[in-house]
């Protein structure tokens, strides 16, 4: 009471529901959110656009050969290749990661996980007249509808940079460098009415890199949901009896992570 002269008690401090003061400082933030300097694994999934493989050379028999291109041991009449590519229908991703978090804003890990294409066209331009898979093919280019596939399993190493301190809401960027194992497989396309079977199917390991934009948010103690754009690169691959240019895949995925 004011008029009776008395001083005023002091306020309590804000508490919680437990009775515990309420988490304010920076420390307790942190601890409440969960530890960022530990072990972490993750679990994301979503979708993928792979790009155009287009062959700078082709396997001719004895050695590659780059472009234009006729078959060994054609017929007389024999059609030449000057250039052929493939491209894929969206596809999705799935990955899983091992890591440790050297600080909160610092962390390496182990990727690896699964990306799968399937092959929308065969491509090829045709520069002489002549026969083809047992067809005959006039000069110009051919846009085949194809059946198919691409597996990519990148194995790969990471490091992660995170935006620092106590917040919920952080943002990260992270890049690496591995192995890809690549598999293409080219069951038939159509020319015209007739199914010409490819029966193509041939794997590599290759040298890859990959590149990551996204953010984590926390949802319970050391428990994160989080969104990332991802980018899956292989330098001149090499796959059966092609050697095509450099190889991008994009995806977009969302994931849950542990801290412990």
């Amino acid at each position: 009471d004011p008029l009776s002269g008395s001083a005023p008690s002091p306020a309590n401090p804000l508490q919680t529901v437990s009775g515990r003061p309420a988490p304010l400082s920076d420390a307790a933030t942190t601890a409440d959110l969960g530890t960022y300097d530990d072990f972490f694994m993750n679990a994301s999934i979503g979708g993928s656009i792979q790009s155009q493989l287009t062959a700078r050379r082709v396997f001719n028999g004895d050695n590659m050969q780059a472009y234009p291109y006729t078959p060994p041991t054609p017929p007389v009449d024999a059609a030449t290749i000057s250039a052929e590519n493939f491209t894929f229908e969206p596809g999705f991703r799935f990955d899983v990661e091992f890591g440790y978090n050297i600080y909160d804003w610092l962390g390496v890990s182990l990727q690896s996980g699964v990306i799968y294409n399937a092959v929308n066209q065969y491509n090829l331009t045709v520069s002489k007249t002549g026969k083809l898979y047992g067809q005959d093919f006039e000069a110009g280019s051919y846009q085949l509808s194809a059946d198919g596939e691409l597996l990519q399993v990148p194995i790969q190493i990471d490091g992660i940079l995170r935006w620092p301190g106590a917040t919920a809401f952080k943002p990260f960027i992270g890049g690496g460098i591995g192995a890809i194992w690549q598999q293409l497989d080219v069951n038939n396309f159509t020319y015209g009415t007739s199914s010409i079977q490819a029966n193509y199917c041939r794997s590599a390991f290759q040298f890859g890199f990959n590149g990551q934009l996204g953010a984590n948010y926390t949802v319970a103690p050391g428990v994160d949901f989080y969104g990332v754009f991802k980018l899956l690169g292989a330098f001149t691959p090499r796959i059966g009896n092609y050697d095509f240019e450099n190889s991008y895949n994009f995806a977009l995925e969302v994931g849950i992570q542990s801290r412990f």
